[in-house]
């Protein structure tokens, strides 16, 4: 039973609500005694731009719905969202979702089988694992872009620290390329056993660094996913 492990920390480093939301959801899984250190490395940082006009949108981010939600009103148009959680804060901010299976290359494929008409908007961070708007461009999809937030990096609290250079495994979820090179960049000399649960494989290569003991991707790029590829990690390194 994974309750009877001896608890390595979970440090959480995504910005914003989803660094709770995560730990909750972790806590309900896999119990209220877990040791829990919660320190962003980055914070969404929004950048000004011209939006253009758009018939329908794409979000590959709650950060993006929330960018281009700040600027003007969803009014019903569609919104095609990489999973359900961006479903769910596009509809909250006045669109109508089209929930996607959970990354950007399928979303892509969906929404080149739809073939839509009239204008196409990507709404995106700085930063993106996968280039969608050049992709659908590829595929026939003429596909405008605009650039809303950037991340920005956040020093590590005294906490993290303290985890990253203790002698218990540190368990760290890692939702992007850019959450696991940030990471990689603060990392002391000398770390815990760091167990990395990569939401895509991407993410797995972009973990560069010797501390990394074990690292599982998850079995499909959302919060069970991730929640799962925890729970192989426990179980395998139990084993190990």
């Amino acid at each position: 039973m994974v309750q009877e492990l001896a608890r390595p920390i979970l440090l959480v480093t995504r910005p914003g609500a989803g660094a709770e939301r995560f730990a909750a959801r972790f806590r309900e899984r896999f119990g209220d005694d877990w040791p829990i250190v919660i320190s962003p490395l980055m914070r969404i940082g929004q950048i000004e731009a011209d939006i253009p006009p758009a018939d329908a949108v794409i979000f590959t981010s709650q950060h993006a719905v929330a960018g281009l939600a700040a600027r003007e009103a969803g009014a019903g148009r569609v919104a095609y969202c990489v999973g359900q959680r961006t479903a769910e804060a596009a509809r909250a901010a006045g669109f109508t979702p089209v929930t996607g299976p959970g990354d950007a290359q399928a979303l892509g494929e969906l929404i080149a089988a739809e073939k839509p008409r009239g204008r196409l908007l990507f709404a995106r961070g700085e930063e993106v694992a996968f280039d969608l708007a050049k992709w659908l461009d590829t595929a026939g999809i003429e596909t405008e872009q605009v650039v809303l937030y950037r991340q920005e990096p956040v020093p590590p609290s005294d906490a993290a620290l303290a985890a990253l250079k203790g002698d218990a495994p540190c368990l760290i979820p890692l939702f992007s390329p850019n959450a696991a090179r940030r990471l990689c960049e603060i990392l002391p000399v000398k770390t815990a056993p760091l167990w990395a649960a990569a939401m895509s494989e991407s993410v797995a290569k972009a973990c560069e660094n010797p501390g990394f003991t074990a690292i599982q991707v998850a079995p499909r790029p959302d919060a069970e996913g991730m929640l799962g590829a925890i729970a192989t990690l426990l179980r395998t390194q139990k084993a190990g």
